[in-house]
């Protein structure tokens, strides 16, 4: 699924992107990247024991099949610890720093789904309210029909609607600030996949329109809405929505995409925006997802909404998807988490229902996936850092 984006087969998008990012990369000064990373420290750093020392042998086996640089963050209680193989700027050899920032991507949409739940609860908008009511006239076209369309059913993936991000037009300008309504109007052109309700299709056109609502409903920007919510009372105090800016606020994991090199700086987060817009570290992602699914963002009526699943197969990847979040199964049990992927980066989450059993996986090469022996190396590496 092309979880901005899960794994890009889209052989258009592919090309256009790739022709794109070359005459940009041509064009573009390099940015140095800063010397130093932050300081943070984990919660309670340990000794190694066999699970880390498996897991760091995991992360090198994800480097030897062909990631540039890979990190690991793992949690069994108090206890949190870093796995990282690799390098995070092949340019300079400076190897991965579990401390560095990259673009979240798709786990954003957990961020977002958050933040309407949170707005529901506060009676400022229903779940079942439709598009139409709070984006009049937006959602029309093609069969596609905002009146029939709740919220709901776009935090779920259900709504029917077409993903913009298969358009090569939305890649053909990398550095290009898209505003939300270019881009639903790139989906609007492609009739609805379903009826609203009746199926399963992801598209970030879903979490473009959520974010959207939730600017309608608050009168606030969603980057405030992020900081005031989420962001400071959480203390992610590495985690930023930069909306349009394709620069980084720190120290930065360089992100590759196929043969053409650091894409980093390239492709401007205007085309993800609520949909996988964020930037973050391990450590904040893990607090993020240790502190929503434990109950302390939402109150019971809406877990209940955002932990309420359906099994979906899409791209290969088998698990229940709630709103904004999904439940994976492993060897030990069920985790809950998000995954992304954007030019250059690609991230796996997964938290236990009781926050004490956490893996957040990211490495910098965005494609690895359409290898078949690296994407059954993942799987066993995620099991590992999970489970062992």
């Amino acid at each position: 699924m092309p979880r901005f984006g899960r794994s890009a087969r889209r052989s258009a998008r592919r090309a256009a992107l790739a022709g794109a990012l070359a005459a940009a990369a041509a064009a573009t000064v390099a940015v140095p990247a800063a010397q130093a990373a932050p300081r943070d420290r984990p919660d309670r750093p340990d000794r190694p024991d066999r699970h880390h020392r498996t897991v760091e042998a995991w992360a090198d086996r994800l480097v030897a099949d062909g990631a540039p640089g890979v990190t690991i963050m793992t949690r069994r209680g108090p206890h949190v610890r870093h796995a990282t193989a690799g390098v995070s700027d092949k340019a300079t050899g400076r190897p991965m720093d579990h401390r560095l920032l990259f673009r979240i991507a798709s786990v954003t949409k957990s961020f977002t789904s958050t933040v309407v739940l949170q707005l529901a609860a506060e009676r400022r908008l229903s779940l079942d309210d439709t598009v139409e009511e709070w984006l009049p006239g937006l959602v029309r076209g093609n069969g596609n029909d905002g009146s029939k369309i709740t919220v709901r059913q776009l935090l779920a993936q259900t709504s029917g609607l077409h993903d913009y991000t298969s358009d090569p037009r939305v890649f053909a300008e990398p550095g290009r600030a898209w505003t939300p309504e270019e881009l639903v109007g790139i989906a609007m052109e492609t009739p609805p996949h379903h009826a609203p309700g009746t199926g399963w299709n992801y598209a970030n056109t879903n979490y473009i329109l959520a974010g959207m609502i939730i600017e309608r409903a608050t009168g606030n920007s969603v980057g405030r809405e992020y900081e005031n919510r989420i962001f400071r009372p959480l203390r992610l105090r590495h985690t930023s929505y930069p909306e349009t800016s394709t620069a980084f606020p720190g120290p930065y994991v360089h992100g590759y995409y196929f043969d053409f090199g650091d894409v980093s700086t390239l492709v401007s987060p205007s085309s993800a925006r609520t949909s996988g817009g964020i930037v973050s570290t391990v450590d904040d992602v893990a607090r993020f997802h240790r502190a929503l699914f434990t109950g302390r963002l939402l109150p019971r009526p809406q877990m209940r909404e955002l932990t309420n699943v359906r099994p979906v197969n899409d791209d290969g990847i088998v698990e229940d998807y709630g709103l904004g979040v999904a439940r994976i199964r492993f060897s030990c049990g069920a985790a809950w988490g998000h995954d992304g992927g954007f030019p250059g980066y690609r991230t796996w989450t997964y938290t236990s229902a009781d926050g004490d059993r956490q893996a957040v996986l990211t490495y910098n090469e965005s494609a690895l996936e359409d290898d078949a022996a690296f994407r059954a190396d993942l799987a066993k590496a995620a099991d590992a850092a999970f489970c062992a």
